[in-house]
């Protein structure tokens, strides 16, 4: 039996990403299907033939029939000679449709096998680790990222010459023109689940996020009322809150999570805002590589009052966001997802209040390193994206004539580079322009990000 095209096991699991596509049948489907057809007629014909076996098990896979192409391995697993490479596989498919108890047993029985060997014996054993914590009743995972990060305009300067002041035309000074930057970050995510036990699978899922930004133009703690450099900060957010499914039987594709929101930001090491609020996350499954993602999150605005903030009881207020994420796997490996945002800012003045929508897509695909046959798997992440903010009135200060519209357009690429199971490199190149009806909005700005990733 010939497994060294077996490419599935490390694929699926580096591959969770899914994404969107198109549902009409295409030429390439109508061939899927045709290969399909004509490897369960080879089974009939020959149902002891091991190879074919796993050829159509594979292929229905392929096709997105992960509980046909379970059904297929299971039979092939009832030969006692059967390669244990076929129980990881089946481990892997029992993996992505949630059933890690049923994949840790398969893990378990592959790994029992000395026959395992190699690159395989590695994938069953990191596979099997983490079964085992989405097994347990409390399950902490998280990473930790350090990165730097290199921009031409990190405070989106205006890239004209003449900006205007109450309607006036005004010349950017020297000092105030765009400028390039040096940023180091340290970003942590803690990601907490405990299980309730309860038969519509509720848990109560917490996640917190924090960054600290460090740019090398900026230092010490004093504030400024007209500060022209970027501001280090410090940001955090914790959300908490029950998942579960609504109908296990009626909609097992369905699952809902309510949740609290609190957070806060601080720059140059004083208090800038601070966050509280509450949301709601959809997610339903359509198929097997299909599905929908949605969400709405209220979050309540509070701005400290600071020498260089000295509009703060102005800027508080509501924000409300409304987000949904279409995403399929095109196969394994590779996955397309579109997502779009719609928020509502508001604010105590009718000219800091904002409507914004966004649109966006990623491409993203998985292979092996293609300079080690051993050393794991590279993720590379296409994505471009456009958004629109229109603000309810003119801005007095600014041109009291004329409200803001901006058109932001975004287009990037990264790659990220495992090392290991743990550890990972990545690096992203990023360009945005926003195009503005005044001319204080308009800016470019370019950045090249690298960071060293550790997962736990």
């Amino acid at each position: 039996m010939d497994f060294r095209i077996s490419r599935l096991a490390p694929v699926a699991v580096v591959a969770l990403t899914a994404g969107t596509a198109a549902f009409a049948q295409t030429p390439a489907v109508t061939d899927l299907d045709r290969q399909v057809n004509e490897a369960f007629q080879q089974v009939l014909r020959n149902p002891g033939n091991a190879d074919a076996g796993l050829n159509y098990a594979r292929l229905l896979v392929q096709d997105g029939n992960y509980e046909g192409g379970i059904a297929a391995m299971e039979r092939l697993l009832l030969d006692p000679a059967a390669h244990p490479a076929v129980r990881l596989e089946l481990a892997v498919l029992y993996y992505r449709l949630g059933s890690y108890a049923m994949a840790e047993s398969q893990l378990t029985q592959a790994l029992d096998n000395p026959a395992l060997t190699g690159a395989y014996r590695t994938q069953a054993e990191a596979l099997l680790r983490d079964t085992r914590e989405r097994n347990r009743i409390s399950q902490l995972d998280g990473s930790v990222m350090i990165g730097l990060r290199v921009q031409s305009n990190p405070s989106a300067r205006s890239d004209r010459d003449v900006v205007l002041a109450s309607g006036l035309p005004l010349a950017v000074p020297g000092p105030l023109r765009p400028r390039s930057d040096t940023d180091v970050q340290a970003t942590l995510r803690l990601d907490h689940r405990y299980d309730l036990g309860t038969q519509n699978e509720a848990a109560i899922v917490s996640s917190l996020v924090a960054q600290v930004v460090k740019y090398s133009s900026s230092s010490g703690s004093q504030l400024s009322l007209n500060q022209t450099d970027p501001y280090n900060y410090a940001l955090a957010e914790l959300t908490s809150g029950i998942r579960f499914k609504p109908s296990a039987i009626g909609a097992p594709g369905l699952t809902l999570r309510p949740h609290l929101i609190l957070g806060g930001i601080q720059s140059q090491g004083h208090r800038l805002l601070d966050t509280y609020g509450a949301g709601v996350d959809v997610g339903y499954v359509i198929d097997e590589r299909t599905r929908i993602d949605a969400g709405y999150e209220y979050r309540q605005f509070d701005y400290a009052t600071r020498v260089d903030v000295p509009n703060a009881s102005l800027l508080g207020g509501p924000d409300n966001l409304f987000r949904v994420r279409l995403s399929r796997e095109l196969s394994p490996g590779s996955a397309l997802s579109g997502e779009l945002r719609s928020r509502f800012h508001r604010t105590d003045r009718d000219f800091y209040d904002y409507d914004a929508y966004e649109a966006r897509v990623t491409y993203a695909f998985s292979y092996a390193n293609p300079f080690a046959s051993d050393g794991g798997f590279w993720t590379t992440s296409i994505w471009g994206g456009a958004l629109q903010r229109h603000y309810q009135a003119a801005d007095p200060a600014v041109d009291p004539s004329k409200r803001r519209r901006d058109t932001e357009w975004r287009l990037g690429v990264g790659n990220t580079f495992a090392l290991t199971t743990a550890w990972s490199v990545l690096v992203q190149l990023e360009r945005i322009e926003t195009d503005a009806n005044l001319p204080n909005y308009r800016n470019k700005n370019s950045s090249l990000f690298g960071a060293v990733n550790y997962r736990f």
